[in-house]
């Protein structure tokens, strides 16, 4: 081959060469710029969906029963018990439990938290409360229901303390009718309180005792009973599930009360709902207007024993038995221990406790029958706290 071919060949192949090396270039370009490199702000990144994580259960696991707990189980279970029961022995919670239905409608059971109006052991607290104003100077357990309430007919023959053991002579039968206030309850009752002088210093238990004495709680410390009960009590030892029962349907641990119709059954049948008016609320000023939940309740009435409402020294002033019914202070008292009791709209309360508050029984019922008292249930399960047979 010539010079002159060769030199055509040459001039072929650097056509060619360069033409591809354009081509490569330009499509290394088209490239770079159909993928640009990624940046925090520009790339897209594809998430693979994670895999849902198998859900597991937590399993609470339940207390094992002791041969305590199955001892107060037996003895509730005999006695058809609706409610909550609550054990303490030397400090320490041993049992704590709800029985029945809170609301039948509802399937709602009761339970730890459940709330119930506590009926007449409300009186303990009321007077405690008037013990705190005397350990604070304030009055004296010896004053004449005149020094507060002058009308009423031998109110300079009756002492506070007389009223505080149900030993005032005083009763009221009547019931208002249009009632909006606890001073309109008292009102009521300075018009148709009946005095019997004859009976000052003999038990009889009558209600309007403790009416008045709530009544000298608000003139003797400026403020609403309601106010000073919550101050001294509620807040001061942190009870969460305490109140007056103006509110009380209103809370989310209610217990509805209940009645058979039928006195003589027993059985549990949830067939009759019992209310309660609110003029009966006002009624029962300082009397029945509270609610609490079992571990309050024993909470509060412990407090009171070990002196942190009033000075424990002046625990055995106030809890002495004014007669042989063995009541006095709001509360029963015999040697060792103290017993309180409740019993209205559908609702009972019983609580026993030992002088230094380290054992208690509470019982807490949302089902009255009165041949089937809870009362009966708390004092065996007490007597066998006590025989030591539930410590074991």
């Amino acid at each position: 081959m010539n010079s002159k071919a060769w030199g055509t060949v040459l001039a072929f192949v650097t056509v060619l060469g360069l033409s591809g090396g354009l081509a490569w270039w330009f499509n290394d370009q088209a490239k770079t710029q159909a993928e640009p490199k990624a940046s925090s702000s520009s790339v897209v990144r594809q998430v693979k969906p994670k895999k849902a994580k198998p859900v597991v259960k937590k399993v609470v696991a339940k207390p094992k029963p002791t041969a305590a707990t199955r001892e107060i189980d037996a003895v509730l279970r005999a006695n058809r018990f609706v409610g909550t029961a609550f054990v303490v022995h030397n400090n320490q919670v041993i049992y704590q439990k709800g029985w029945g239905y809170a609301d039948a409608a509802t399937h709602q059971k009761n339970g730890a938290h459940s709330v119930y109006q506590l009926a007449s052991v409300q009186k303990s607290f009321t007077a405690g409360l008037i013990m705190r104003l005397a350990s604070e100077g304030k009055l004296n357990l010896t004053d004449p229901l005149s020094k507060y309430y002058p009308t009423i007919a031998g109110a300079n023959q009756i002492t506070l303390r007389d009223m505080l053991d149900m030993k005032s002579g005083l009763t009221l039968t009547a019931f208002p009718t249009n009632l909006h206030s606890e001073k309109g309850m008292i009102r009521f009752i300075l018009a148709n309180v009946i005095s019997r002088p004859e009976r000052i210093g003999k038990w009889d238990y009558s209600p309007v005792n403790f009416m008045l004495l709530s009544g000298i709680i608000e003139k003797v410390s400026g403020q609403s009973y309601r106010h000073y009960f919550t101050t001294n009590i509620t807040n001061a030892w942190h009870l969460k599930h305490t109140g007056f029962v103006f509110n009380m349907d209103q809370q989310a641990t209610y217990s509805q009360g209940y009645q058979n119709a039928n006195n003589a059954d027993v059985t549990a049948n949830y067939g009759q709902r019992f209310g309660e008016s609110t003029e009966s609320m006002y009624y029962q000023f300082g009397t029945g207007q509270v609610y609490m939940s079992a571990r309050d309740l024993y909470t509060a009435q412990r407090n009171m024993l070990q002196g942190k409402l009033y000075p424990e020294s002046d625990v055995n002033v106030l809890l002495v038995p004014g007669s042989s019914s063995m009541y006095g202070g709001g509360m029963y008292v015999y040697p060792g221990y103290i017993r309180t009791h409740g019993l209205a709209y559908g609702y009972e309360a019983t609580t026993l406790l030992s002088k230094d508050g380290t054992d208690g029984v509470v019982l807490l019922s949302n089902y009255y029958r009165v041949n089937q008292l809870s009362q009966t249930p708390a004092i065996q399960i007490w007597n066998l706290l006590q025989a030591g047979e539930l410590g074991k």
